[in-house]
């Protein structure tokens, strides 16, 4: 069984993930969060129902001004097909990327089958507010936890 690197916990700066955009485009989770800060939910499939409905309570979030100037983004296991099936799901304007086979590298491997997902709350230098995790989709995000972490 692979060994993966352990997540990354509070305090601590996101290692450089790379990013593949729907048209294709490469870019790191760093470029991708603009130098703001942001909740970004790495997803365990881009047709997850869960992680899907997870997306649509962060955007909805968003829209309401809960997250104040912190950005949302998605991130799906796959490459720029995958993207493009996961933004299709969670609106035109979502700013939604695969990582390939990355997820493993920020301590989201798998168990049997099932990718581990989960939502980081990083702040503008990368550096983790506040880490969800999980096995099963269900437990990857926490709402009160993304807001108490961005009010610190």
């Amino acid at each position: 069984m692979p060994t993966h690197p352990p997540v990354p916990t509070a305090g601590e700066t996101m290692p450089i993930l790379p990013l593949i955009a729907p048209d294709g485009g490469q870019s790191t989770l760093s470029e991708a969060q603009g130098g703001r800060r942001s909740v970004v939910l790495f997803m365990r499939a881009s047709d997850c129902p869960i992680c899907v409905a997870h997306g649509r309570t962060i955007l909805r979030m968003q829209a309401a001004g809960e997250l104040g100037d912190a950005g949302a983004i998605f991130v799906t296991p796959g490459g720029s097909a995958e993207a493009t099936s996961a933004r299709r799901r969670l609106g035109s304007g979502a700013a939604v990327f695969a990582s390939g086979d990355h997820h493993a590298d920020i301590g989201l491997g798998r168990f049997l089958t099932i990718q581990h997902s989960g939502t980081f709350v990083l702040d503008e230098h990368g550096r983790v507010l506040d880490a969800v995790t999980s096995t099963l989709p269900t437990g990857a995000f926490s709402k009160a936890r993304a807001l108490a972490a961005l009010a610190s």
